[in-house]
C-alpha cells in the first residue's frame, strides 16, 4: 500500500507553558523569528482573547493541499509503480486543496477544490458556511462566536481579511488570527493528520476517487475526536 506524506509549514513556534509541545510531525526546530518581542505580545494578546472565551463557541479554520505526484519523482513514499500523495499545509502545486472549518462538535465545514487555494476561495468557503445549518436547524456560525485561522498571506489579502471581516460581523462572528508560527493553536491540524491516516488505510478509493475519500475522511472526525483536540491544543472543554 502507498503512505500519504504529510509535509508541514516549517514555521514551528515558542510553546507557551500553558499548551503542549510542537506536534511530531512538524518538526522540533524553532525559529528565531518567533522570539521578537512583537509576536510574544501578540502571543500573550491571543491567549487572554481565547481564554475569555466558551470553546464551544471557536471555530478554527485552515487548508491542506493534496497533491497527487507523477511517477517520475526521485523520492516519495508508494508502492512501486504506482504515484505517491503528499498533504501539505500550502503548496502552488496542488492537485486539491481543503478547506476545513472545525469546531468541538466535528467538522463544521469543508470543500475540496481543485488546485491553490487563493483570496477569493477563501470568501467564497465563507459565503457558504454561513448559511449552514445543522441537523436540529441551529446555524453553524451564531452570534458571539469565533472564527479562528493562521496567517497565511492571502489571509491578509488587501482586500480578502476586510471583506472577511465584514462578512462575518454581519452575522456577530468575530475573526480572531493565531500567533505566527503556532500550529499548534489550530485544531485544523489534528484533523489533517486523522485525512492522512484514513488515505493512507484507504489508497484504492484515494487514487481513484481523491475527492470522495477526502470527503469520507473528513466524515470521520467525531465529536470525541474534535474534543480531544481541542484539549491536546489547550481549549478547555
Amino acid at each position: 500500500m502507498g503512505v500519504f506524506k504529510v509535509s508541514a509549514n516549517p514555521e514551528v513556534t515558542v510553546f507557551p507553558t500553558s499548551f503542549p509541545g510542537p506536534f511530531p510531525w512538524l518538526g522540533g526546530s524553532v525559529p528565531s523569528e518567533s522570539k521578537t518581542q512583537a509576536l510574544e505580545e501578540y502571543s500573550s494578546f491571543y491567549l487572554d482573547q481565547v481564554s475569555d472565551l466558551n470553546a464551544s463557541s471557536l471555530h478554527f479554520f485552515d487548508e491542506a493541499s493534496v497533491t497527487k505526484t507523477t511517477m517520475n519523482r526521485r523520492y516519495g513514499n508508494a508502492t512501486i509503480g504506482t504515484p505517491a500523495y503528499e498533504i501539505q499545509r500550502s503548496a502552488s502545486n496542488a492537485n486539491f486543496t481543503i478547506n476545513l472549518m472545525h469546531s468541538c462538535l466535528g467538522v463544521d465545514y469543508v470543500s475540496v477544490i481543485e488546485g491553490a487555494s487563493n483570496g477569493n476561495e477563501l470568501l467564497l468557503f465563507f459565503e457558504e458556511a454561513v448559511g449552514i445549518t445543522r441537523r436540529d436547524g441551529s446555524v453553524i456560525l451564531e452570534r458571539g462566536d469565533t472564527v479562528i485561522m493562521d496567517n497565511c498571506p492571502f489571509h491578509h489579502g488587501r482586500f480578502t481579511e476586510m471583506a472577511l471581516r465584514n462578512m462575518l460581523a454581519e452575522y456577530g462572528v468575530n475573526l480572531l488570527f493565531q500567533p505566527a508560527y503556532s500550529p499548534h493553536l489550530n485544531t485544523c491540524e489534528f484533523c489533517f493528520h486523522q485525512i492522512k491516516a484514513f488515505l493512507n488505510r484507504n489508497q484504492m478509493l484515494a487514487e481513484n476517487e481523491t475527492e470522495i475519500a477526502i470527503y469520507e475522511a473528513c466524515s470521520r472526525i467525531s465529536p470525541q475526536n474534535s474534543v480531544s483536540y481541542f484539549r491536546h491544543c489547550g481549549y478547555l472543554i
